[in-house]
């Protein structure tokens, strides 16, 4: 819709633009989904006792309830981390070169698909690995303040 409908009513998006327009969008409604889900599983006693015992709103806030929702949506997060990654391929649709792109290219001039799509393989699994490795190490360092 943004790489092709726009530019039909004269509003031109570069596609690298349109790439990161539409990824973004994408997540915006899972993620406050998943924040949303992390401020109703704190109960709400939590910050009028927090109140009653004099912390400011706000305060309460920033060192209350925050951590705790930190601490129950890192899981989704990286969980929805990961799965950009594996839609940003779906942005080759619209000219943007990305990881999948290049093996497609690399494929058609080596005829070697195996050997590139199995690197490519290797290079989304070592991401996603490292992206997951840093959630755990989120979670492991939240939980121990807490």
């Amino acid at each position: 819709i943004i790489s092709y409908l726009l530019p039909l009513n004269g509003i031109n998006v570069a596609p690298i633009l349109a790439a990161i327009i539409a990824l973004t969008l994408n997540t915006i409604a899972f993620q406050a989904e998943i924040f949303r889900g992390g401020l109703l599983a704190i109960p709400r006693g939590q910050l009028e006792a927090a109140r009653m015992v004099g912390i400011r709103k706000w305060a309460a806030r920033q060192h209350i309830l925050v951590p705790q929702i930190l601490r129950l949506v890192i899981p989704s997060l990286v969980n929805e981390t990961i799965s950009i990654l594996k839609n940003s391929s779906l942005v080759s649709v619209i000219a943007v070169t990305e990881l999948m792109r290049v093996s497609q290219q690399i494929v058609a001039t080596t005829y070697r698909p195996f050997e590139i799509y199995i690197a490519a393989a290797i290079i989304y699994i070592v991401i996603n690995f490292l992206l997951s490795l840093l959630g755990r190490m989120a979670e492991q360092r939240l939980a121990r303040r807490a």
